[in-house]
């Protein structure tokens, strides 16, 4: 039995004035969230072997940004897996975060936890909102699953693979050739327990082949997705928070936590 946190988006910054043009009026300054996610990781009524950070762990590629969110993970009580997303650095990242005891930064690379395999498959494509896969990425997707002789497996990347049918999410926020990374996957669907994700600043599951896709809300801010959306759009009514997975045999659960109000 595994039991883990999945959080994503969190955008850790160190500036204490950060604030982009491109994010509504009154909304708090993203360490606001995080410093909250890690009180609420404490009071946890339950044990949790792991986190699993699906990406933009920090605002900006910048040196201060990646020291601050060592500071604040640091409080972490359990180990942290992490890949870098489309805001991060993979570099500093690397530099600054992995010390590959508590915290692991996997950039197309897998962990071996128990009966367990984390396949990160870094798709954070050089700060591209939709990139695509590397047809050398392809291949070590193939050979890293190839190589999971036993146990189950969880497969990380920041963006999502697959098309939703909402029209910004799809031309703006995908893997642009996730089909290809699919057709690989569906060849392993039976030790797959589930393909994680973050970038979309909401809490989706879908299910293709007999893989389910499951990602988690932003920790900052989030996003709606409806049919016929055709810009990106906040959503108020979507509250900053994580999902709780629990992988017990060949079926995983995952539960969309709310963080609870600042202060409270």
């Amino acid at each position: 039995m595994t039991t883990f946190l999945h959080i994503s988006d969190t955008h850790i910054s160190g500036d204490p004035a950060y604030h982009p043009p491109w994010m509504r009026a009154g909304t708090p300054h993203p360490n606001t969230d995080a410093k909250n996610l890690l009180r609420a990781i404490k009071q946890l009524p339950y044990a949790i072997d792991f986190i699993l950070h699906t990406g933009d762990v920090c605002a900006e590629p910048l040196a201060d940004d990646y020291h601050c969110a060592r500071d604040l993970l640091d409080a972490l009580p359990t180990p942290i897996i992490m890949l870098p997303g489309n805001h991060d650095s993979g570099d500093l990242l690397s530099a600054i975060l992995h010390d590959g005891r508590q915290r692991h930064v996997l950039r197309d690379a897998q962990l071996h936890l128990d009966d367990l395999h984390v396949i990160a498959l870094d798709t954070s494509g050089g700060s591209e909102h939709a990139p695509s896969l590397r047809p050398q990425q392809l291949d070590w997707l193939e050979s890293a699953l190839d190589s999971c002789r036993d146990g189950r497996i969880i497969v990380a990347t920041h963006h999502p693979l697959l098309e939703t049918g909402v029209a910004w999410l799809d031309d703006s926020m995908r893997v642009q050739n996730g089909a290809a990374a699919h057709a690989i996957l569906a060849r392993h669907s039976h030790r797959i327990a589930g393909v994680l994700h973050g970038h979309i600043h909401q809490p989706t599951i879908s299910c293709a082949d007999g893989i389910s896709y499951i990602s988690c809300p932003s920790t900052w801010s989030n996003l709606a997705a409806y049919p016929g959306l055709t810009v990106d759009e906040p959503d108020p009514n979507c509250a900053p928070g994580y999902n709780l997975m629990m992988l017990r045999g060949h079926r995983l659960f995952a539960r969309r936590c709310a963080l609870p109000a600042a202060g409270a």
